[in-house]
């Protein structure tokens, strides 16, 4: 039995969604560590394109072409192929394989997220991988937490648009906001990030130019958006940049990471927070209810986690094999926002899925037999 006979289990539809895509919509989707290793190119036209760097992508496309035609209701895609993404060391290859699903438009809520985890599991489990090392996290927590402090609009939108990047809060926190926004921010004081976004555009539209190197043209407007809120918005003090600190890095076994929630927001006085700890706290039971233990016992619950795609906006999770060199072996989460985004809002479905990585599956399988 294979991880793609565990799936089929599952029913819906095998689909085999494109290769190759309009670069613009996996560079501005995906972070910035993915992001360095899309592999693009050029048509005669001069038109970018890209090489799939994950399958999420081109099914969610497909879902929403089949869904503005008229599909309605839940639906499951299943599909099996190749990613490419360029290697990060000399041991890399430049394609690998991934089969998985994408639920789209079904229930909502604590047993979906345990039920895709539990169907993951068992494709990792058809491949002869018993057991797992897990990192959950949950992209809507540090939102949420930032909008219970009740800080000033432009600290709270700057610190959620700088969650969504590998060192952004701390940065955003460690700005100085007499002299850190200079040039084109200080310019830009008091914009919106939509007007700043405008005038980005408009620069590289003008010089006929695009970035370079990991920085898409959102982070830049992203970053300059930031900037220019920080001339604006008030200092915080030295216990608010704390206990933001303190959220940020909870990393904790899966089990505690509710009252490790509560610990600090009680303690800081935090109103308006419990109905997330309580989110987390019901889909804890639901994982411990449908999971292999041997998924869960070293399993940990890290805030930070879960930004390396940006497209994802709830529920996350990768497997892998403690003190092993190759890498997650399964990962996914829910993405509810992706369909409308790339719609235009003429799709609105909720969406949730994972894969597994059968190479590195068996490689391990290999090596416990």
């Amino acid at each position: 039995m294979s991880a793609v006979d565990a799936f089929e289990q599952l029913g819906g539809d095998f689909i085999r969604p494109d290769i190759v895509l309009e670069a613009a919509i996996p560079l501005e989707l995906s972070g910035e560590a993915v992001r360095s290793r899309i592999c693009t190119f050029s048509d005669h036209d001069g038109r970018e394109w890209a090489l799939r760097p994950d399958l999420t992508l081109p099914v969610a496309i497909a879902e929403v072409g089949l869904r503005l035609e008229g599909i309605m209701g839940e639906s499951l895609r299943r599909y099996d192929g190749p990613v490419f993404r360029l290697p990060r060391n000399a041991s890399d290859t430049i394609e690998l394989r991934q089969t998985g699903f994408e639920r789209f438009a079904a229930a909502n809520g604590p047993v979906a997220d345990a039920t895709l985890y539990a169907a993951i599991c068992a494709g990792c489990m058809a491949e002869g991988v018993e057991r797992g090392s897990a990192r959950f996290g949950d992209l809507a927590i540090f939102p949420a937490f930032v909008d219970a402090l009740h800080l000033d609009p432009e600290i709270t939108a700057g610190l959620k648009r700088a969650f969504r990047q590998e060192g952004g809060v701390r940065a955003f926190l460690d700005a100085d906001r007499d002299g850190a926004a200079s040039g084109f921010a200080r310019r830009l004081a008091g914009q919106s990030y939509e007007e700043v976004r405008a005038f980005v555009d408009d620069v590289f539209a003008l010089t006929g130019t695009q970035p370079i190197g990991e920085r898409s043209i959102r982070d830049i407007s992203e970053r300059l958006a930031e900037l220019a809120a920080s001339r604006t918005a008030p200092d915080l003090s030295q216990g608010q940049r704390d206990l933001i600190e303190s959220f940020l890095c909870i990393d904790v076994p899966l089990p505690e990471a509710p009252s490790e929630m509560m610990r600090l927001a009680t303690d800081s006085r935090v109103r308006g927070f419990e109905e997330f700890v309580s989110i987390l706290s019901d889909r804890i039971d639901a994982l411990k209810s449908t999971t292999p233990v041997a998924f869960l016992e070293d399993a940990r619950f890290i805030t930070r986690f879960g930004r390396r795609f940006t497209y994802y906006d709830g529920f996350v999770f990768d497997i892998s094999a403690e003190n092993d060199g190759t890498g997650s072996f399964a990962m996914g989460g829910r993405y509810d926002s992706l369909l409308t985004n790339l719609s235009d809002g003429a799709v609105d479905v909720s969406a949730i899925g994972g894969v597994v990585v059968p190479s590195r599956l068996q490689r391990l399988a290999g090596r416990l037999k």
